[in-house]
């Protein structure tokens, strides 16, 4: 399905970096220097092809499935596998539809469910994007096509519920703009229907409580919201706002939330027991807006992004019990929109990504490392 036209980006990176993860500017206000803490990066093998706003997702196998993503030639079909244990990407089977910015959800039957996603944007700024949706068998090594969502969107919110159904929920198009609406994934009926639509259109992480809700927070307001049962329900108000939410859930059962405005990144924790959020201690001047990957060790990864400096390489570490960050060793290569993910061995995995070049573009990047805490 074609999304429409829209307002024209400088490039389709802007683009998605707009959706996805605000762009900050310098703080102004010195703030006292980061503890260091333990944890070194190491590269790894670089996958066979370069991309970035890719999926990632840990197979049951301990295998990564990287798909999709963008690279500089337009959106991209391919997929391939990490094999921790030889440290080398293989090519797998190819989905039938270009896409970027999508959703990936590990389903109980041992499949992926990628859906949505960026297809294309020309250079007159007239963006496509999709409802369909793809099954990855990791046992055949191939995609087959499943039922398409009602609404095309892409940086929408995923979460697998309890009851094995896939909830994704707002994202964004170019005929709606910022959307509210949220759909149920069956994989016994290989079908979509609609559920009820969130309070606020909002694009941002989702995030799976122990309780069975799903908390969606952020994403251009300071609101959060609850899913349980088909229904929405408002919780208490964050502290800050949070463009481009990233969310991790804690070992505590707590949610900490990280995403930025005009001026500063800021993060803060829910509780779902009280329904109260709290600021976390100082993350330093500047610090870059990556994703979040929660460790072994309790603590979360913070690995790398866009800041007011450009593409960074440095990294942080969420310490729960102090509700303090801390420095830990930064990146080999400074990226931005790539994916980091926990492996079985308790590593992490960053991936792809693009970083700014010294005239202003972006190179997309190929590159891949390991982070030992």
């Amino acid at each position: 399905m074609i999304c429409g036209n829209m307002p024209r980006f400088a490039a389709v990176r802007t683009l998605v970096l707009a959706a996805l993860f605000v762009i900050g500017l310098a703080a102004t206000t010195p703030l006292p220097a980061l503890a260091a803490n333990s944890g070194t990066w190491a590269n790894t093998g670089s996958m066979k092809t370069a991309r970035t706003a890719h999926s990632a997702t840990l197979l049951p196998n301990g295998q990564v499935l990287v798909a999709g993503g963008e690279s500089s030639a337009g959106g991209l079909t391919s997929a391939e596998l990490y094999n921790p244990v030889t440290g080398k990407w293989t090519f797998t089977g190819s989905m039938a539809t270009r896409r970027y910015a999508h959703t990936a959800v590990l389903l109980p039957s041992g499949e992926v469910l990628v859906a949505g996603g960026i297809v294309s944007i020309s250079i007159q700024g007239v963006i496509s994007c999709t409802a369909t949706a793809e099954l990855y068998n990791p046992s055949t090594g191939r995609w087959t096509a499943t039922g398409s969502m009602a609404t095309p969107r892409f940086a929408q919110g995923a979460a697998l519920l309890q009851n094995g159904q896939a909830l994704v929920a707002g994202g964004v198009n170019a005929i709606d703009g910022t959307l509210a609406s949220a759909e149920l994934y069956d994989r016994s009926a290989g079908t979509w229907k609609e559920t009820g639509s969130m309070n606020y259109a909002r694009s941002t992480r989702a995030t799976l409580l122990p309780s069975g809700q799903v908390l969606m927070a952020g994403g251009n307001s300071n609101t959060a919201e609850l899913y349980s049962n088909g229904s929405w329900t408002l919780t208490s108000t964050m502290k800050f706002s949070h463009p481009g939410t990233h969310a991790a859930l804690l070992t505590n059962g707590d949610v900490l939330v990280f995403g930025g405005n005009l001026s500063s990144y800021v993060s803060e924790f829910y509780n779902p027991s009280s329904g109260a959020w709290t600021a976390t201690h100082n993350i330093g001047v500047n610090p870059p807006n990556g994703p979040l990957t929660l460790l072994r060790t309790g603590e979360v990864l913070l690995a790398g992004g866009e800041s007011g400096y450009g593409t960074d390489a440095l990294c942080r570490l969420y310490d729960s019990p102090t509700n303090s960050w801390l420095l830990t060793g930064s990146m080999n290569q400074a990226r931005a929109v790539h994916t980091a993910t926990l492996l079985q061995n308790g590593q992490v995995l960053a991936a792809g990504g693009q970083v700014k070049t010294p005239n202003g573009t972006f190179s997309v990047l190929a590159s891949a490392e390991l982070y030992t805490p």
